[in-house]
């Protein structure tokens, strides 16, 4: 199947083709191999045991509709229920299904990615050996991720979007941050608990069967990631001071709020020739208001877990 790539690189950088993002920090060696964490070490040891091939997990010959490759429920499309979808006749419904697959994978493709990027940043720039250990696990989680959602973009799917601008600035930041914590608050406390909430209801809703049982494996890699995530950071921040812990805050809030009212499906609308009235109806649909709720309920407790839930993360986030 030939991909039409609606991606746009100058939307992501000045250098063309490319997301070029400067790397700061400084790589740690660990000398000590005996002061060991049981917490991580078991972690590290589910990292290595529940590895998996898609290959010979996942069934690839299984032909998809085109016209609808995840199986989406039409109440996960985000202009579903108002007038301009019940105008639509049902041939531009099977458009708007495919352009809505396409959305949603590309901004799981791509952060992956950029996962798999902060995740190596993280095995540099962490100090203990066994969160070293386990971020190596990650980092093949994250290849096998960025794979999977790739293949089934180009050989089921058939089209790509590029990544939404309000996540690339949050990789973005956290990428010239050297210390290596605002990766982990990026990665691992927002983006990660985004995906294992969407893959927690892919895996239930999606009518698919490939994507249904693609989101169950890619849902328990998270779940790893997320874990990992809090412990690195429930035992790092209380040493921090007032001033450190008010930047993370800071960045905290401001991904919050990119996730609640800047990761929209804008690109589709354009690009299908629907213009304002379906942005509007997009940012107004219950599928965007469900997927912030069922979000949230994920990102909230792991902000409590890590001491990241002071009156200003509360204040922002009511």
């Amino acid at each position: 199947m030939s991909t039409t790539d609606y991606t746009r690189p100058e939307v992501l950088t000045d250098l063309a083709g490319e997301w070029a993002v400067p790397v700061n920090g400084r790589a740690v060696i660990q000398w000590d191999y005996d002061r060991r964490n049981d917490k991580l070490v078991r972690l590290y040891q589910q990292g290595k045991q529940r590895q998996w091939d898609m290959d010979e997990r996942l069934d690839w010959d299984h032909e998809v509709d085109p016209d609808d490759p995840l199986g989406l429920p039409d109440d996960f499309i985000s202009i579903a229920g108002s007038k301009l979808w019940d105008r639509l006749p049902e041939s531009e419904r099977r458009i708007v299904r495919r352009h809505s697959s396409g959305w949603l994978y590309s901004q799981f493709l791509h952060s992956e990615q950029a996962a798999l990027i902060a995740v190596g940043k993280i095995l540099l720039t962490v100090e203990d050996l066994d969160s070293k250990l386990y971020a190596a696990t990650q980092m093949m989680d994250e290849a096998r991720h960025v794979e999977g959602f790739n293949r089934f973009l180009h050989t089921k799917i058939g089209l790509r979007y590029g990544l939404s601008p309000s996540i690339s600035a949050m990789f973005e930041q956290a990428m010239r941050e050297p210390r290596w914590d605002f990766g982990v608050l990026a990665a691992h406390i927002l983006v990660e608990n985004m995906g294992l909430a969407t893959f927690g209801v892919h895996r239930e809703r999606l009518r698919d069967p490939l994507a249904r049982a693609f989101s169950a494996y890619v849902a328990r890699d998270e779940a790893r990631h997320v874990a990992f995530g809090r412990l690195l950071l429930r035992g790092y921040y209380p040493h921090l001071s007032e001033a450190e812990l008010k930047e993370r805050e800071d960045f905290v809030v401001e991904g919050c709020w990119a996730l609640r009212d800047r990761y929209v499906d804008d690109e589709i609308w354009q690009h299908l020739g629907y213009g304002e009235e379906a942005i509007k109806a997009s940012r107004r649909s219950p599928a965007k208001r469900e997927f912030r709720r069922l979000v949230f309920m994920r990102i909230v407790p792991g902000l409590k877990e890590i001491g990241m839930f002071g009156p200003r993360v509360q204040e922002a986030l009511a």
